[in-house]
């Protein structure tokens, strides 16, 4: 008997496990709406292939046209309104409820660039997964540095757009720990070539389908915990802090332009980049310092490496990363040497 009740359920086979509250009502309208669709694809079908048969093609029956029939038209008309009405209602209903959160909610900023998240925490810190408490009311502040972004997790049935130059915002209460996906639901964007107009591989592909990260559900205690960890103190050791600038190095998604080991990218090499004079595209020599580094980071138009396109491919990391990121990225970058 529950094999015959799952099987009937729709959001069993269709959707993945549920990991939040604001689940529960999506999903009790995605049933709905699909045993409606059921209902009416039976019963359209089932009449289309009826009067198929009864009206065939056969000896003795000779076709005459049809005549306007204004109650069957005006009946298969107005019927669906009322049902049109109440998913409308049930729909908005339902965005609304996302959109307003609790007082008490935690706070959350999130940013879409191209091709990544960044999560920044109530203490300041940030990362690229995005890590929330179990039983907990979570308020995410988005927007996008580039192009629109979507935010999507459908173990928490949330989606909203980032739009560049505004803030939107939904929130959600986690109701079981673990991991579940984290996508960017545009199908628009990407590039196929690099800075040369060379082909890359399809590995090398950048686009809205590579913004994929996770969303790791913790207990309240592992949260804060997690929290306390992310920006540990690492003045006056040069190794670990280097360290770290190899990790932002992956998280902010300077692996996909900038190689580490002298192969040619999309955009310059860090292997042998820091101290050495370099040409740029207006034809002055300029020295990567901890200055040049600073402004390229912040500002990649402000001065191009000859041979690369202008403007920069590269999105400015302006209120994405702290002093102390740059200077641990300043660490990693001395740290690789010819």
């Amino acid at each position: 008997m529950n094999g015959v009740m799952l099987a009937l359920d729709p959001v069993s086979y269709q959707l993945p496990e549920a990991m939040a509250t604001s689940a529960g009502p999506i999903d009790w309208l995605f049933g709905v709406i699909f045993w409606i669709s059921a209902a009416f694809f039976v019963g359209i079908v089932g009449a289309m292939v009826f009067f198929a048969w009864k009206y065939r093609k056969r000896p003795g029956h000779k076709s005459e046209p049809t005549e306007h029939y204004p109650i069957l038209e005006l009946g298969w008309t107005i019927a669906p309104i009322p049902i049109l009405v109440l998913l409308f209602h049930w729909g908005f209903q339902g965005y609304i409820d996302l959109s307003i959160p609790p007082a008490d909610a935690i706070e959350i900023r999130v940013k879409g660039f191209q091709w990544g998240w960044d999560f920044e925490y109530p203490n300041g810190e940030s990362d690229n997964v995005l890590h929330v408490p179990k039983d907990r009311n979570v308020k995410l502040v988005m927007s996008s540095t580039d192009v629109l972004h979507a935010f999507y997790v459908p173990g928490f049935r949330t989606k909203r757009d980032l739009v560049p130059s505004m803030y939107t915002s939904v929130w959600f209460r986690p109701t079981k720990t673990g991991e579940t996906d984290l996508m960017c639901a545009e199908y628009c964007g990407g590039r196929s070539k690099d800075a040369n107009g060379d082909e890359l591989q399809p590995s090398q592909f950048k686009g809205h389908w590579s913004m994929w990260a996770k969303v790791v559900v913790n207990t309240p205690e592992d949260f804060e915990k997690y929290m306390d960890g992310l920006a540990p103190d690492l003045k006056g050791d040069p190794a670990k802090l280097a360290e770290r600038g190899k990790t932002i190095w992956t998280k902010k998604q300077c692996a996909g332009c900038h190689t580490i080991d002298g192969s040619k990218g999309s955009a310059p090499t860090w292997k042998g980049l820091f101290g050495k004079s370099h040409k740029m595209a207006d034809g002055t020599d300029v020295v990567a310092d901890e200055n040049y580094v600073r402004e390229s980071i912040l500002t990649p138009n402000a001065k191009i490496v000859a041979g690369y396109p202008s403007p920069s491919l590269m999105p400015s990391f302006q209120g994405t990363v702290k002093d102390k990121d740059i200077d641990a990225i300043i660490a990693f970058m001395k740290s690789i040497k010819d």
